[in-house]
């Protein structure tokens, strides 16, 4: 199974791209200031190049051998997850970051006795209670 978000998610990211550029554009025509064109057009590069993008590209693969999230940029993709085959159980609690806020995090333990600690992304958690009915049907104890 491959979770990814809506194709609404990353279309709002071009929009907000569009209407930048078009607004940025617009100034300079009307020779208003050229620093707040500049810096629509800035927003519109960040939003067209790297958020659209990242959000188009992001993805949980849940199959029989592995748990795996690829996202962040298009340029440097974080992978993060585990092997099935290594899982003896998952207990999913929270954490508290630097700045004492809240965010799920998921306490793989393996067969060989280690433990590891997962932050799940945004679409992980999105689609947690699925991955987490599909791990329990695949034998996986998941607290």
């Amino acid at each position: 199974m491959t979770y990814t978000f809506p194709g609404y998610v990353p279309g709002i990211a071009v929009a907000v791209a569009v209407l930048a550029a078009s607004i940025g554009a617009l100034l300079l025509w009307r020779r208003k200031p050229l620093a707040i064109a500049l810096i629509l057009f800035g927003v519109s590069a960040l939003a067209g190049g790297l958020v659209a993008p990242m959000l188009a590209r992001d993805r949980v693969v849940l199959d029989d051998e592995k748990l795996e999230q690829t996202t962040g940029f298009w340029f440097a993709p974080t992978v993060k997850g585990f092997r099935l085959a290594e899982v003896a159980s998952i207990a999913i609690g929270t954490a508290r970051d630097r700045k004492n806020r809240e965010y799920e995090v998921w306490i793989v333990k393996r067969r060989d006795g280690q433990t590891r600690e997962i932050d799940p992304g945004d679409l992980w958690e999105m689609n947690g209670q699925d991955i987490i009915r599909r791990l329990r049907e695949k034998g996986i104890d998941v607290r």
